[in-house]
This record gives C-alpha cells, structure tokens and sequence, in this order.
C-alpha cells in the first residue's frame, strides 16, 4: 500500500512555530489543491540545526510518520537570515544538512530564509498590527534598527510590550497571512511547492 505523503518544516525558535503553524493553517483553508500532511518542529536555536535535526528524524520523526501510515518525503528547514549576515563563519553548513536528510531517504530538501528576522515579516501585515494593538492610526516613522524594534516602538505606542516566542501567539493569530504570504511569496515557493499549495495562480505541484 502506498504510504501517505508527508513534510516536516524545521523552525529555530517559538516565534516561528507559532507563524508557520498559523501559516499551515492559512494553506489548508485557501488553497486550489490538498495539502500535503506536514507538521512543524521547533529545533530551539539555529545551530541545532547541525546534528539534531537528523536525529530527531531518525529517532522521533520517520518512525511515528510510519506508525501512521506516512512516509517523510520532504524536509523545509526555515531560520532567520540575521544570524547569518554577520557570522565570521556559517552557522550552519545547509550542504551538509541537504545532505544528511537524503541520507535518510527523504527526497526533497528546501530552506525559507527569514529576512532578517520573523518581526520583520509580521510587519509585513502593519494595518493588523496596529489593529490588534488598538492604534488608531500607524507612527508615522516606525522605529528601529530591524522588525524586533520596530515591533517594540509599536507595542510601546500602545503602552505595551512585545514579547517574543508563545507570546506572540494572540498577535499572530490577529494578523492576515494572505498579506503577509503575497509579500513573501518568492519565498515561500518552495515550500508551497512541497506542500501541493496552489492559491491564486501559484504554481503548486
């Protein structure tokens, strides 16, 4: 009997899960096609990257899917690209990490590059975050130095604090991925991709 398709989206942090969870959920309500099974697993820190991610696979992952009736056939690994831009030397050598997930048997392999930083795409959605923290109009001049300041001088025009990880989850959940995925769409297209995600035109399976 054929095995049922399934995706693990890697994350590094809380933040992350609870978007790409909430992003999952956007595709399965408005796309053309079936979602592929996928599920989404928070590595704690992009340099768990080398050597956890295979090992949570082989030993957690690949073997439940199984139990199932599921096999892994695709691994999307998604970090911020922050980490990156400044590092004397890679933090994570994505080549070998390609290389390993095939090691296992799993045939597709793709990255979602965060630019720069999760914040920065929640911003991409300004008019929900403003909702959400009851400003009746945007700052004129939101800011920062990156998407995490920015957010901060719009929690505190609000006379409230952001806060990373799980407590970002009610502001998330407010937001509208259909924005948010427009904006990033040639980021995601690899994802979706995998996924069999078709909304509008996009290319899909």
């Amino acid at each position: 009997m054929r095995q049922k398709r399934h995706v693990v989206i890697f994350v590094e942090g809380d933040t992350d899960k609870v978007f790409f969870d909430r992003l999952v959920q956007y595709y399965r309500q408005n796309s053309e096609t079936p979602v592929a099974s996928c599920e989404v697993r928070n590595l704690h820190g992009v340099s768990r990257y080398n050597g956890k991610l295979s090992g949570k696979l082989k030993g957690q992952i690949i073997p439940a899917a199984a139990r199932k009736g599921m096999e892994v056939q695709a691994v999307c690994c998604s970090y911020d690209t922050d980490v990156f831009e400044y590092a004397e030397r890679p933090v994570v050598d994505w080549k070998r990490v390609a290389a390993e997930v095939k090691r296992l048997g799993i045939k597709e392999f793709c990255e979602v590059k965060v630019e720069q930083m999760m914040e920065d795409w929640l911003l991409d959605d300004i008019k929900g975050v403003c909702s959400y923290l009851k400003l009746k109009k945007k700052p004129g001049s939101v800011q920062g130095q990156n998407g995490y300041e920015r957010l901060q001088h719009l929690y505190k025009a609000a006379n409230n604090v952001y806060v990373k990880g799980l407590g970002a989850s009610a502001l998330i959940g407010a937001l509208d991925m259909g924005v948010i995925r427009d904006k990033r769409k040639e980021t995601l297209k690899e994802l979706e991709a995998v996924l069999g995600v078709k909304i509008e035109g996009s290319p899909g399976r």
